[in-house]
């Protein structure tokens, strides 16, 4: 009962601005979090991604045999894909992530022919669609004008032919604002920044409403279209944060438009000095799946219970209704796209 009422606290904290974003790898976790993968000192111990640490933060606060720190997905990732790495001698007993990144780590342990070291992921938790978020003088500019949303332009492929191009030079744009700025976390690191690549590819490809691409669709046109979102930058400083955080700090004077996630824009951008200077908008056919996975021969809490979920519900996520209708959770993008779309990524940067 106890971790029961742990989940719900933790879940209907997620989508409560409480989110510490500037605790990523390396620093403590906070609420009974560690660093290094040492383990904690309850029966529990958890490496969550930054996305949701408020819910392991409070999980911690509710339960002192649980512990936790946060890491990106990707350091994680590494982590369990070394050729050393022992699961049955890890401090760490799972994994609080969004998809596919445990997908990702078994395909990368079965490339290079390693053991499995992730027991089987848990029902999708909560699911929140991905956004787009940037000052709303240029956002409309660029979706409205530029990209001409109106007439279905997927706004992705539209942001990308433009990034890098003169203000001056575009419908709605002022010469005094530079060069177009589009951009999302560093998808080689970040759980958020994997899901906005893989949507933008798809927009680009025109893979909407559930239809996919592969990775021979892959051509000159789509890796300079993709090298013009890497290229693209306000030039900030590396420790200003992820893209969201920079136009939170600096407004104007970084980004035009950043992808995050819904509850964590809204989150964001509520109450911020720039509350009325922003703008949020809806953009994705795809959703966020928050999972936890335990690490091979230990066990985790179960989080799936119905009260958690709806905690999740009021809190700004979206209840899976796949739990029922399984055929709705497959995704556009299989653990193995997002993999060629991560080495095409690292091409283009």
């Amino acid at each position: 009962m106890k971790r029961l009422l742990a989940v719900l606290g933790a879940l209907a904290m997620i989508g409560g601005a409480v989110l510490v974003r500037g605790i990523i790898t390396g620093d403590d976790g906070g609420g009974g979090g560690s660093s290094g993968w040492g383990g904690g000192d309850g029966d529990t111990h958890l490496v969550c991604v930054p996305e949701l640490e408020a819910a392991c933060a409070a999980l911690a606060e509710e339960d002192d045999s649980i512990t936790f720190e946060v890491e990106d997905a990707g350091v994680t990732a590494a982590r369990l894909t070394a050729p050393d790495f022992q699961p049955t001698e890890s401090g760490v007993d799972g994994w609080v992530t969004l998809n596919p990144w445990p997908g990702l780590v078994d395909l990368r342990r079965e490339i290079n022919q390693d053991a499995v070291v992730l027991g089987e992921a848990s029902e999708v938790l909560a699911t929140t669609p991905l956004d787009v978020v940037g000052p709303t003088e240029r956002l409309d500019a660029l979706v409205g004008e530029v990209c001409d949303a109106a007439a279905d332009t997927p706004v992705w492929r539209c942001f990308g032919e433009n990034a890098g191009r003169a203000w001056g030079g575009l419908p709605g744009g002022d010469p005094g604002w530079g060069t177009v700025n589009v951009g999302f976390p560093d998808p080689d690191r970040s759980a958020t920044g994997l899901l906005v690549l893989g949507q933008a590819s798809a927009e680009y490809f025109g893979a909407l409403g559930g239809t996919t691409f592969a990775r021979n669709d892959f051509d000159a046109g789509f890796s300079g279209w993709l090298g013009g979102i890497a290229d693209s930058s306000p030039n900030l400083p590396s420790t200003a944060g992820t893209p969201l955080d920079q136009l939170l700090q600096y407004g104007e004077a970084s980004w035009d438009a950043v992808g995050d996630l819904d509850w964590t824009a809204d989150a964001e951008v509520t109450g911020s000095r720039d509350e009325e200077l922003l703008t949020v908008t809806y953009s994705s056919f795809m959703l966020a799946e928050a999972v936890a996975v335990p690490v091979r021969g230990h066990e985790l809490p179960d989080l799936t219970d119905d009260g958690a979920r709806n905690a999740l519900v009021d809190a700004g996520f979206t209840n899976p209704t796949y739990d029922t209708d399984p055929e709705l959770a497959v995704s556009p993008i299989s653990p193995g796209l997002y993999q060629a779309l991560l080495e095409e990524w690292g091409l283009a940067t």
